[in-house]
Protein backbone atom coordinates (compact mmCIF):
# COMPACT_ATOMS: atom_id res chain seq x y z
CA UNK A 1 0.00 0.00 0.00
CA UNK A 2 1.51 3.15 -1.04
CA UNK A 3 1.98 6.04 1.56
CA UNK A 4 -0.66 8.36 -0.38
CA UNK A 5 -3.48 5.87 -0.05
CA UNK A 6 -2.77 5.14 3.49
CA UNK A 7 -2.90 9.04 3.77
CA UNK A 8 -5.87 9.42 2.16
CA UNK A 9 -7.69 6.75 4.46
CA UNK A 10 -6.65 8.46 7.60
CA UNK A 11 -7.87 11.69 6.48
CA UNK A 12 -11.23 10.07 5.64
CA UNK A 13 -11.39 8.10 8.93
CA UNK A 14 -11.00 11.49 11.00
CA UNK A 15 -13.51 13.31 9.32
CA UNK A 16 -15.38 10.45 9.68
CA UNK A 17 -14.77 10.57 13.11
CA UNK A 18 -15.02 13.91 13.50
CA UNK A 19 -19.08 13.81 11.72
CA UNK A 20 -19.89 11.68 14.53
CA UNK A 21 -18.39 13.73 17.44
CA UNK A 22 -20.49 16.55 16.31
CA UNK A 23 -23.57 14.20 15.38
CA UNK A 24 -23.50 13.41 19.09
CA UNK A 25 -22.65 16.67 20.31
CA UNK A 26 -25.83 18.04 18.62
CA UNK A 27 -28.10 14.86 19.47
CA UNK A 28 -26.72 15.85 23.43
CA UNK A 29 -27.37 19.29 23.20
CA UNK A 30 -30.99 18.87 21.42
CA UNK A 31 -31.64 15.86 24.08
CA UNK A 32 -30.85 19.38 26.71
CA UNK A 33 -32.89 21.50 25.58
CA UNK A 34 -35.76 18.96 24.18
CA UNK A 35 -35.60 18.46 28.25
CA UNK A 36 -35.95 21.53 29.30
CA UNK A 37 -38.16 22.36 26.82
CA UNK A 38 -41.05 20.65 28.62
CA UNK A 39 -41.24 22.92 31.37
CA UNK A 40 -42.11 25.33 28.85
CA UNK A 41 -45.27 25.76 26.88
CA UNK A 42 -45.04 24.63 22.81
CA UNK A 43 -45.77 27.90 20.41
CA UNK A 44 -48.73 25.71 19.03
CA UNK A 45 -50.25 24.89 22.41
CA UNK A 46 -52.20 27.22 24.33
CA UNK A 47 -54.16 27.14 27.52
CA UNK A 48 -57.79 28.09 27.74
CA UNK A 49 -57.98 29.44 24.38
CA UNK A 50 -54.92 31.96 25.18
CA UNK A 51 -51.24 30.53 23.60
CA UNK A 52 -48.23 31.55 25.84
CA UNK A 53 -45.26 30.80 23.59
CA UNK A 54 -42.30 29.15 25.00
CA UNK A 55 -43.33 30.80 28.36
CA UNK A 56 -42.84 28.57 31.72
CA UNK A 57 -45.76 26.62 32.62
CA UNK A 58 -46.21 27.86 35.97
CA UNK A 59 -46.00 31.46 34.90
CA UNK A 60 -48.06 30.56 31.94
CA UNK A 61 -51.00 29.29 34.57
CA UNK A 62 -50.45 31.84 36.86
CA UNK A 63 -51.22 34.56 34.53
CA UNK A 64 -54.15 32.72 33.38
CA UNK A 65 -55.09 33.25 36.59
CA UNK A 66 -55.27 36.75 36.47
CA UNK A 67 -57.17 36.84 32.71
CA UNK A 68 -59.54 34.61 34.00
CA UNK A 69 -60.83 37.25 36.55
CA UNK A 70 -61.43 39.55 33.82
CA UNK A 71 -65.19 40.67 33.31
CA UNK A 72 -67.00 38.60 30.61
CA UNK A 73 -69.52 40.01 28.07
CA UNK A 74 -72.40 38.47 27.34
CA UNK A 75 -74.69 39.62 23.91
CA UNK A 76 -78.47 39.35 24.20
CA UNK A 77 -78.80 40.35 20.39
CA UNK A 78 -77.64 43.97 20.44
CA UNK A 79 -77.89 44.49 23.87
CA UNK A 80 -74.60 44.02 25.97
CA UNK A 81 -74.04 42.64 29.92
CA UNK A 82 -70.82 42.43 31.72
CA UNK A 83 -70.76 39.63 34.17
CA UNK A 84 -68.16 39.62 36.88
CA UNK A 85 -66.55 36.36 37.55
CA UNK A 86 -66.57 36.57 41.49
CA UNK A 87 -70.84 37.31 41.44
CA UNK A 88 -71.09 33.76 40.65
CA UNK A 89 -68.27 32.30 42.72
CA UNK A 90 -65.86 31.52 39.97
CA UNK A 91 -62.96 29.70 41.16
CA UNK A 92 -59.90 29.38 39.36
CA UNK A 93 -57.78 25.76 40.60
CA UNK A 94 -54.14 27.08 39.66
CA UNK A 95 -52.87 24.03 41.18
CA UNK A 96 -54.73 21.90 39.05
CA UNK A 97 -54.45 23.30 35.96
CA UNK A 98 -50.74 23.61 36.68
CA UNK A 99 -50.46 19.58 37.13
CA UNK A 100 -52.58 18.80 34.13
CA UNK A 101 -50.23 21.20 32.04
CA UNK A 102 -47.25 19.35 33.15
CA UNK A 103 -48.60 15.79 32.64
CA UNK A 104 -49.29 16.84 29.50
CA UNK A 105 -46.18 18.08 28.32
CA UNK A 106 -44.91 14.81 30.34
CA UNK A 107 -46.47 12.59 27.82
CA UNK A 108 -44.40 14.84 24.85
CA UNK A 109 -41.32 13.33 26.60
CA UNK A 110 -40.70 10.21 24.17
CA UNK A 111 -38.80 8.88 21.66
CA UNK A 112 -40.95 10.05 19.10
CA UNK A 113 -41.63 13.53 20.07
CA UNK A 114 -37.69 13.97 20.54
CA UNK A 115 -37.13 12.55 17.12
CA UNK A 116 -39.76 15.22 15.76
CA UNK A 117 -37.82 17.86 17.78
CA UNK A 118 -34.65 17.19 16.26
CA UNK A 119 -35.94 17.62 12.74
CA UNK A 120 -37.23 20.58 14.10
CA UNK A 121 -40.88 19.68 14.12
CA UNK A 122 -42.95 21.06 16.63
CA UNK A 123 -45.35 19.37 18.90
CA UNK A 124 -49.23 19.18 17.49
CA UNK A 125 -51.40 22.12 18.08
CA UNK A 126 -53.49 21.46 21.44
CA UNK A 127 -55.39 23.70 23.62
CA UNK A 128 -55.69 22.82 27.53
CA UNK A 129 -58.91 23.50 29.33
CA UNK A 130 -58.32 25.22 32.10
CA UNK A 131 -59.75 23.66 35.83
CA UNK A 132 -62.20 26.44 37.08
CA UNK A 133 -65.78 25.65 39.17
CA UNK A 134 -68.52 28.18 39.29
CA UNK A 135 -71.87 28.21 40.59
CA UNK A 136 -74.48 27.12 38.58
CA UNK A 137 -77.28 28.60 40.81
CA UNK A 138 -75.91 31.69 40.69
CA UNK A 139 -75.28 31.71 37.09
CA UNK A 140 -78.66 30.80 36.12
CA UNK A 141 -79.83 33.58 38.48
CA UNK A 142 -77.74 35.90 36.36
CA UNK A 143 -79.55 34.83 32.97
CA UNK A 144 -82.59 35.24 35.00
CA UNK A 145 -82.51 38.37 35.74
CA UNK A 146 -81.14 39.64 32.16
CA UNK A 147 -83.98 38.07 30.41
CA UNK A 148 -86.17 40.20 32.97
CA UNK A 149 -84.52 43.13 31.34
CA UNK A 150 -84.52 42.24 28.06
CA UNK A 151 -86.59 39.68 27.48
CA UNK A 152 -90.26 40.81 25.38
CA UNK A 153 -92.73 38.36 26.03
CA UNK A 154 -95.36 37.58 22.89
CA UNK A 155 -98.66 39.09 23.65
CA UNK A 156 -102.05 37.63 23.21
CA UNK A 157 -104.57 38.82 21.12
CA UNK A 158 -107.00 41.52 23.16
CA UNK A 159 -110.65 41.41 23.11
CA UNK A 160 -112.53 44.41 21.95
CA UNK A 161 -115.40 44.51 23.33
CA UNK A 162 -116.89 47.74 21.63
CA UNK A 163 -115.85 46.27 18.44
CA UNK A 164 -116.52 42.68 18.86
CA UNK A 165 -112.77 41.92 17.66
CA UNK A 166 -109.45 40.39 18.63
CA UNK A 167 -106.24 42.90 18.16
CA UNK A 168 -103.60 41.00 16.83
CA UNK A 169 -101.18 39.35 18.85
CA UNK A 170 -97.63 40.25 18.91
CA UNK A 171 -95.14 38.01 18.77
CA UNK A 172 -91.92 38.30 21.44
CA UNK A 173 -88.19 37.18 22.40
CA UNK A 174 -87.05 34.94 25.21
CA UNK A 175 -83.77 33.92 26.52
CA UNK A 176 -83.15 30.23 26.43
CA UNK A 177 -81.34 29.96 29.93
CA UNK A 178 -80.88 26.30 29.40
CA UNK A 179 -78.97 26.84 25.69
CA UNK A 180 -77.36 29.69 26.81
CA UNK A 181 -74.73 28.22 29.70
CA UNK A 182 -72.41 26.26 27.60
CA UNK A 183 -71.46 30.00 25.63
CA UNK A 184 -71.09 31.24 29.24
CA UNK A 185 -69.26 28.78 30.56
CA UNK A 186 -66.84 28.74 27.63
CA UNK A 187 -66.48 32.58 27.94
CA UNK A 188 -65.88 32.28 31.74
CA UNK A 189 -62.86 29.24 31.33
CA UNK A 190 -61.33 31.27 28.15
CA UNK A 191 -58.33 33.63 28.70
CA UNK A 192 -58.51 34.72 25.03
CA UNK A 193 -62.03 35.09 24.51
CA UNK A 194 -64.24 36.71 27.36
CA UNK A 195 -67.68 37.04 25.72
CA UNK A 196 -70.67 35.06 24.31
CA UNK A 197 -73.64 35.57 22.11
CA UNK A 198 -76.85 34.22 24.67
CA UNK A 199 -79.37 32.29 22.87
CA UNK A 200 -82.54 34.55 22.56
CA UNK A 201 -85.53 32.69 20.65
CA UNK A 202 -87.99 34.51 18.87
CA UNK A 203 -91.86 33.39 19.77
CA UNK A 204 -94.38 34.16 17.33
CA UNK A 205 -97.42 35.94 18.23
CA UNK A 206 -100.00 33.18 20.06
CA UNK A 207 -103.25 32.41 18.07
CA UNK A 208 -106.10 33.56 19.18
CA UNK A 209 -107.80 31.36 21.78
CA UNK A 210 -111.81 30.41 21.63
CA UNK A 211 -111.96 31.48 25.63
CA UNK A 212 -111.35 35.09 23.59
CA UNK A 213 -113.81 34.50 21.52
CA UNK A 214 -116.30 33.38 24.16
CA UNK A 215 -115.37 36.70 26.18
CA UNK A 216 -116.41 38.80 23.04
CA UNK A 217 -119.83 36.57 22.46
CA UNK A 218 -120.71 37.13 26.07
CA UNK A 219 -119.47 41.07 25.74
CA UNK A 220 -122.16 41.35 22.93
CA UNK A 221 -124.90 39.47 24.75
CA UNK A 222 -124.47 41.24 27.99
CA UNK A 223 -127.21 43.69 25.88
CA UNK A 224 -129.55 41.20 25.03
CA UNK A 225 -132.62 41.01 27.64
CA UNK A 226 -133.35 37.86 27.79
CA UNK A 227 -131.68 34.01 27.85
CA UNK A 228 -129.12 33.62 25.03
CA UNK A 229 -127.56 29.33 24.51
CA UNK A 230 -124.23 28.98 21.97
CA UNK A 231 -122.61 26.13 20.64
CA UNK A 232 -119.50 26.22 18.78
CA UNK A 233 -117.35 23.45 17.78
CA UNK A 234 -114.07 23.92 15.91
CA UNK A 235 -114.15 21.33 13.85
CA UNK A 236 -110.59 20.97 12.92
CA UNK A 237 -109.57 20.26 16.63
CA UNK A 238 -112.38 19.55 18.29
CA UNK A 239 -112.45 22.34 20.94
CA UNK A 240 -115.50 23.64 21.86
CA UNK A 241 -116.87 27.21 23.15
CA UNK A 242 -120.19 26.98 25.18
CA UNK A 243 -122.95 29.44 26.77
CA UNK A 244 -125.78 27.51 28.67
CA UNK A 245 -125.14 24.77 26.18
CA UNK A 246 -128.26 22.74 27.73
CA UNK A 247 -130.90 24.88 28.51
CA UNK A 248 -134.00 23.60 26.83
CA UNK A 249 -135.58 25.55 24.31
CA UNK A 250 -138.32 25.23 21.74
CA UNK A 251 -137.48 23.52 19.04
CA UNK A 252 -139.54 25.25 16.05
CA UNK A 253 -138.37 25.23 12.90
CA UNK A 254 -134.65 24.13 14.08
CA UNK A 255 -136.31 20.51 14.49
CA UNK A 256 -136.75 20.05 10.52
CA UNK A 257 -132.98 19.51 10.33
CA UNK A 258 -133.23 16.00 12.42
CA UNK A 259 -136.71 15.46 9.96
CA UNK A 260 -134.49 15.94 6.86
CA UNK A 261 -131.92 13.31 8.40
CA UNK A 262 -134.84 10.84 9.17
CA UNK A 263 -135.49 11.12 5.19
CA UNK A 264 -132.21 10.75 3.93
CA UNK A 265 -132.17 7.99 6.50
CA UNK A 266 -135.38 6.24 5.33
CA UNK A 267 -134.92 6.78 1.60
CA UNK A 268 -132.03 5.80 -1.09
CA UNK A 269 -130.72 8.43 -3.35
CA UNK A 270 -132.38 9.74 -5.75
CA UNK A 271 -135.28 11.12 -3.88
CA UNK A 272 -138.43 10.72 -5.61
CA UNK A 273 -140.05 14.07 -7.12
CA UNK A 274 -142.83 14.51 -4.22
CA UNK A 275 -139.91 13.62 -1.86
CA UNK A 276 -137.62 16.19 -3.08
CA UNK A 277 -140.18 19.22 -3.32
CA UNK A 278 -141.40 18.19 0.43
CA UNK A 279 -137.75 18.62 1.49
CA UNK A 280 -137.22 21.44 -0.31
CA UNK A 281 -140.15 23.63 0.73
CA UNK A 282 -139.75 22.63 4.49
CA UNK A 283 -136.14 24.00 4.00
CA UNK A 284 -136.99 26.96 1.88
CA UNK A 285 -139.70 28.50 4.52
CA UNK A 286 -140.29 29.09 8.05
CA UNK A 287 -143.49 30.38 8.45
CA UNK A 288 -145.07 27.13 7.01
CA UNK A 289 -144.95 24.27 8.58
CA UNK A 290 -147.31 22.20 6.09
CA UNK A 291 -144.58 20.68 3.83
CA UNK A 292 -142.51 19.71 7.32
CA UNK A 293 -145.58 17.93 8.52
CA UNK A 294 -146.10 16.18 5.32
CA UNK A 295 -142.58 14.44 5.54
CA UNK A 296 -143.30 13.47 9.65
CA UNK A 297 -146.45 11.62 7.82
CA UNK A 298 -143.87 9.98 5.02
CA UNK A 299 -141.76 8.59 7.83
CA UNK A 300 -144.18 7.50 9.97
CA UNK A 301 -145.88 5.81 7.01
CA UNK A 302 -149.82 7.92 7.07
CA UNK A 303 -149.40 8.50 10.66
CA UNK A 304 -147.77 12.31 11.37
CA UNK A 305 -147.29 11.35 15.25
CA UNK A 306 -145.82 8.41 14.33
CA UNK A 307 -143.26 10.43 11.92
CA UNK A 308 -142.54 12.37 14.72
CA UNK A 309 -141.70 9.34 17.56
CA UNK A 310 -139.83 8.04 15.10
CA UNK A 311 -137.67 11.11 14.61
CA UNK A 312 -137.68 11.76 18.51
CA UNK A 313 -136.46 7.80 18.75
CA UNK A 314 -133.26 8.35 16.26
CA UNK A 315 -132.18 11.22 17.94
CA UNK A 316 -132.26 9.31 20.65
CA UNK A 317 -130.55 6.41 19.69
CA UNK A 318 -127.59 9.05 18.65
CA UNK A 319 -127.31 9.90 22.34
CA UNK A 320 -129.15 13.34 21.98
CA UNK A 321 -131.64 12.90 24.65
CA UNK A 322 -132.59 16.19 25.26
CA UNK A 323 -134.57 16.75 21.93
CA UNK A 324 -137.80 15.52 20.70
CA UNK A 325 -140.89 15.82 18.86
CA UNK A 326 -143.78 15.03 20.69
CA UNK A 327 -146.72 15.86 18.22
CA UNK A 328 -146.02 17.42 14.47
CA UNK A 329 -145.99 20.83 13.71
CA UNK A 330 -149.04 23.57 14.78
CA UNK A 331 -150.82 21.04 16.95
CA UNK A 332 -152.71 22.35 19.88
CA UNK A 333 -150.44 21.62 22.88
CA UNK A 334 -153.48 22.05 25.74
CA UNK A 335 -153.25 18.11 26.09
CA UNK A 336 -149.68 17.24 25.29
CA UNK A 337 -147.62 15.72 27.74
CA UNK A 338 -144.27 17.07 27.11
CA UNK A 339 -141.04 14.26 27.45
CA UNK A 340 -138.68 14.47 30.40
CA UNK A 341 -135.47 15.30 29.39
CA UNK A 342 -131.76 15.53 31.12
CA UNK A 343 -131.98 19.19 30.15
CA UNK A 344 -135.94 20.21 30.91
CA UNK A 345 -135.61 18.50 34.55
CA UNK A 346 -134.80 21.27 36.91
CA UNK A 347 -133.55 23.98 34.05
CA UNK A 348 -130.91 26.33 35.49
CA UNK A 349 -133.47 29.14 33.88
CA UNK A 350 -136.69 29.42 32.25
CA UNK A 351 -136.75 29.69 28.56
CA UNK A 352 -140.75 28.69 28.48
CA UNK A 353 -139.76 25.29 26.70
CA UNK A 354 -143.15 23.86 24.27
CA UNK A 355 -143.86 20.89 25.49
CA UNK A 356 -144.27 20.12 21.96
CA UNK A 357 -141.03 19.81 20.53
CA UNK A 358 -137.59 20.55 22.51
CA UNK A 359 -134.12 20.83 21.77
CA UNK A 360 -130.69 22.27 23.28
CA UNK A 361 -128.11 24.14 21.57
CA UNK A 362 -125.83 21.58 22.44
CA UNK A 363 -128.03 18.58 20.93
CA UNK A 364 -128.68 20.65 17.85
CA UNK A 365 -124.73 21.34 17.14
CA UNK A 366 -123.27 17.41 17.88
CA UNK A 367 -125.98 16.55 15.56
CA UNK A 368 -124.48 18.94 13.12
CA UNK A 369 -121.23 17.64 14.10
CA UNK A 370 -122.32 14.03 12.95
CA UNK A 371 -123.72 14.77 9.79
CA UNK A 372 -120.30 16.67 9.07
CA UNK A 373 -118.52 13.29 9.49
CA UNK A 374 -121.09 11.36 8.02
CA UNK A 375 -120.13 13.39 4.84
CA UNK A 376 -116.45 12.41 5.68
CA UNK A 377 -117.11 8.64 6.09
CA UNK A 378 -116.83 8.80 9.89
CA UNK A 379 -118.80 9.94 12.73
CA UNK A 380 -121.75 8.61 15.09
CA UNK A 381 -124.36 8.11 12.19
CA UNK A 382 -122.28 5.47 10.28
CA UNK A 383 -122.24 3.55 13.47
CA UNK A 384 -125.70 3.83 14.61
CA UNK A 385 -127.06 3.29 10.98
CA UNK A 386 -124.65 2.04 9.12
CA UNK A 387 -127.06 0.66 6.49
CA UNK A 388 -129.15 3.35 6.60
CA UNK A 389 -127.10 6.22 5.59
CA UNK A 390 -123.78 7.08 3.77
CA UNK A 391 -121.21 9.44 2.95
CA UNK A 392 -123.32 10.42 -0.44
CA UNK A 393 -126.24 10.89 1.38
CA UNK A 394 -124.46 13.38 4.20
CA UNK A 395 -122.91 15.33 1.21
CA UNK A 396 -126.30 15.80 -0.57
CA UNK A 397 -128.07 16.67 2.60
CA UNK A 398 -125.54 19.35 3.72
CA UNK A 399 -125.08 20.48 -0.26
CA UNK A 400 -129.31 21.29 0.43
CA UNK A 401 -129.18 23.06 3.44
CA UNK A 402 -126.93 24.88 1.85
CA UNK A 403 -128.84 25.91 -1.39
CA UNK A 404 -131.85 26.11 0.49
CA UNK A 405 -132.48 28.77 3.14
CA UNK A 406 -135.76 30.52 4.48
CA UNK A 407 -136.67 33.68 2.23
CA UNK A 408 -139.51 34.20 5.06
CA UNK A 409 -137.41 35.72 7.32
CA UNK A 410 -133.79 37.67 8.45
CA UNK A 411 -130.96 35.67 7.34
CA UNK A 412 -129.59 35.30 11.02
CA UNK A 413 -126.41 33.30 11.03
CA UNK A 414 -125.96 33.72 7.31
CA UNK A 415 -126.31 37.59 7.99
CA UNK A 416 -122.63 39.80 7.08
CA UNK A 417 -120.58 36.44 6.40
CA UNK A 418 -118.21 37.26 3.12
CA UNK A 419 -118.79 35.31 -0.02
CA UNK A 420 -115.99 33.29 0.98
CA UNK A 421 -118.05 31.56 3.80
CA UNK A 422 -120.11 28.42 2.68
CA UNK A 423 -123.12 28.35 5.09
CA UNK A 424 -125.65 25.50 5.44
CA UNK A 425 -128.08 26.41 8.48
CA UNK A 426 -131.89 25.76 9.72
CA UNK A 427 -133.29 28.36 11.60
CA UNK A 428 -136.43 28.25 13.84
CA UNK A 429 -138.26 29.94 16.63
CA UNK A 430 -141.87 30.67 17.74
CA UNK A 431 -143.18 33.65 19.54
CA UNK A 432 -140.57 34.26 22.11
CA UNK A 433 -137.32 32.08 20.66
CA UNK A 434 -135.44 32.09 18.05
CA UNK A 435 -132.88 29.95 16.80
CA UNK A 436 -130.34 28.87 13.91
CA UNK A 437 -127.82 26.03 13.52
CA UNK A 438 -125.24 26.13 10.69
CA UNK A 439 -122.45 24.45 9.48
CA UNK A 440 -119.80 26.59 8.03
CA UNK A 441 -116.96 26.33 5.83
CA UNK A 442 -114.32 29.22 5.63
CA UNK A 443 -110.83 29.50 4.34
CA UNK A 444 -109.61 29.83 7.67
CA UNK A 445 -110.92 26.95 9.20
CA UNK A 446 -114.80 25.12 9.16
CA UNK A 447 -116.77 25.38 12.57
CA UNK A 448 -120.52 24.61 13.89
CA UNK A 449 -122.65 27.48 15.53
CA UNK A 450 -125.70 26.66 16.98
CA UNK A 451 -127.14 30.18 18.90
CA UNK A 452 -130.79 29.49 20.38
CA UNK A 453 -132.05 33.39 22.46
CA UNK A 454 -135.17 33.80 24.01
CA UNK A 455 -137.46 36.65 26.17
CA UNK A 456 -139.63 34.16 27.71
CA UNK A 457 -143.13 34.96 27.64
CA UNK A 458 -142.54 38.06 25.43
CA UNK A 459 -143.13 38.46 21.56
CA UNK A 460 -139.34 38.40 20.30
CA UNK A 461 -138.73 40.60 16.85
CA UNK A 462 -137.08 38.96 14.25
CA UNK A 463 -134.88 41.35 13.58
CA UNK A 464 -133.91 41.78 17.10
CA UNK A 465 -132.87 38.23 16.97
CA UNK A 466 -131.15 39.42 13.56
CA UNK A 467 -128.91 41.59 14.83
CA UNK A 468 -127.41 39.93 17.86
CA UNK A 469 -127.00 36.54 15.54
CA UNK A 470 -125.42 38.71 12.72
CA UNK A 471 -122.86 40.09 14.85
CA UNK A 472 -122.04 36.72 16.70
CA UNK A 473 -121.93 35.20 13.27
CA UNK A 474 -119.45 37.64 12.38
CA UNK A 475 -117.48 37.31 15.32
CA UNK A 476 -117.09 33.97 14.80
CA UNK A 477 -115.98 33.63 11.41
CA UNK A 478 -113.52 36.36 11.84
CA UNK A 479 -111.77 34.58 14.59
CA UNK A 480 -110.92 31.35 12.61
CA UNK A 481 -110.02 33.84 9.89
CA UNK A 482 -107.33 35.77 11.98
CA UNK A 483 -105.36 33.10 13.46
Amino acid sequence: MSNWSYQKRKSLRGWQTLGIIIVVAYVLVQFVLFQVSLSRLPAAWSIGGQPYPDQPIDEAVEQIDADLQQPVTLRYLTSTVTLQPQAIDFTFDLTETQRVVHEARTRTASIGDFLRHLVLQPPAARDIPVSASYSDEKARAFLADVATRYDVPPRSPVPQNDTLSLSPGQPGRLLNIVASMPALEDALKSAARRDADLVVEQKPAPPPTLDQLKQLMQARLASFPGTASVFLKDLQTGEELTINPNVPFTGGGVMKLPIAVEIYRKYDLPLDVTTTQRLTATLTTELSNLPANQLLNQIGEGNTFAGANTVSASLGNLGLRNSYLAQPFDQPITATHGISTPANTNPPMNTNPSPAMQTTAGDIGLLWEMIDQCSRSGGALLVVYPDQLNPIECRALIELLRTNSPADIPALLRSGLPAQAVVANRPGGNFDTRGDAALVRSPGGDYILVVFLNTANQNFDWNVANSVMSDLSKTAYNYFNSR
